[in-house]
């Protein structure tokens, strides 16, 4: 059964609305709420299942989908409602709605139609406050990602780990799981360069801690490394997930390695304490491959942990 999102403008100024005949700036409130509407639906990881449309009865913008995506959007809007969303770009979005729908020159009904029972949005985005991101807790440190290079010399110690040994006692211990311990020890004694998790703290006298994710031949080593000082050096969340896109632009147009950085990001971001705008811009990026063999499994790895972390946020 297909359930139905819908955003009716019904009055301008105090005057009916229609799709024939709308004011300018009518239009231009009415476009916004249309596109915003269009962008909170383009988070669903099966967005071909969507189906939009514009009709007349004042002027109205709808969404049709089966109830669990529809259901899932729903879901989303109401944690963003209540303060709880950690995902800037949904907030962003649902936020230009609210301030349409807020605006007393115009007049919008907003609604959920779960079957034959509706359930009404405006009410609740009127009555709350601006939709705002969840307050990060002040978190005595941060996660990135990091390419080091070293000579591993030991694996092992009470939990699985690695080491390199750089000489004069300075030594970097990089945590792995013990399936990965066995594919280390492969490189025992040899030069190597691993992709990892690095876990920052503000306090600078206390150690990075790093987590292993793959290790690199060295054919794509330079370009990761010059994606990943980009994107650590931008603060900003939406400037990193375009540095993202551009990567893999650029690795699909100048080079044969797309696919494999995909994968090698795919990998990289499969980590609980990323961001879920992070995670779900890689599966947005690799769904055109999601059945491709080099893809596939680390696509669904990156997706079953971006669905834990959702629904924990």
């Amino acid at each position: 059964m297909s359930n139905r999102l819908e955003i009716k403008l019904t009055e301008a100024h105090e005057k009916a609305v229609s799709l024939k005949s709308m004011s300018s700036d009518a239009l231009d409130s009415f476009m916004k709420v249309m596109s915003s509407l269009k962008s909170i639906a383009d988070t669903v990881e099966n967005k071909e299942d969507l189906n939009f449309s514009i009709t007349e009865g004042s002027a109205v913008c709808a969404i049709e989908a089966p109830e669990p995506i529809i259901q899932s959007v729903f879901d989303d809007m109401d944690r963003a409602i209540k303060g709880e969303s950690r995902d800037k770009v949904f907030t962003s979005h649902l936020r230009i709605i609210q301030e349409q729908i807020k605006n007393e020159e115009f007049k919008y009904n907003f609604s959920y139609y779960k079957g034959k029972k509706k359930i009404e949005i405006h009410p609740r985005l009127i009555k709350s406050n601006r939709i705002a991101l969840k307050r990060k807790d002040r978190l005595e440190h941060n996660y990135k990602l990091l390419i080091i290079r070293g000579f591993l010399n030991q694996i092992g110690g009470k939990e699985p780990n690695y080491h390199f040994d750089y000489g004069h006692g300075e030594k970097i211990t990089i945590a792995c799981s013990m399936e990965d311990a066995f594919i280390v020890n492969k490189y025992l004694y040899k030069n190597i360069t691993s992709l990892v998790v690095c876990k920052e703290w503000k306090n600078d006298k206390k150690r990075r801690e790093y987590t292993h994710k793959i290790i690199l031949e060295d054919l794509l080593v330079e370009e990761l490394k010059s994606y990943i000082e980009s994107y650590n050096k931008e603060s900003d969340l939406v400037s990193k997930l375009s540095i993202t896109h551009d990567f893999i632009d650029k690795m699909f147009s100048t080079t044969n390695f797309g696919k494999e950085a995909i994968k090698f990001l795919l990998i990289a971001y499969n980590d609980i304490n990323f961001h879920l705008s992070e995670l779900k811009t890689l599966l947005v990026i690799s769904k055109p491959f999601k059945e491709d063999k080099i893809i596939k499994e680390y696509r669904e790895a990156l997706l079953a942990t971006y669905e834990k972390k959702k629904w924990n946020a």
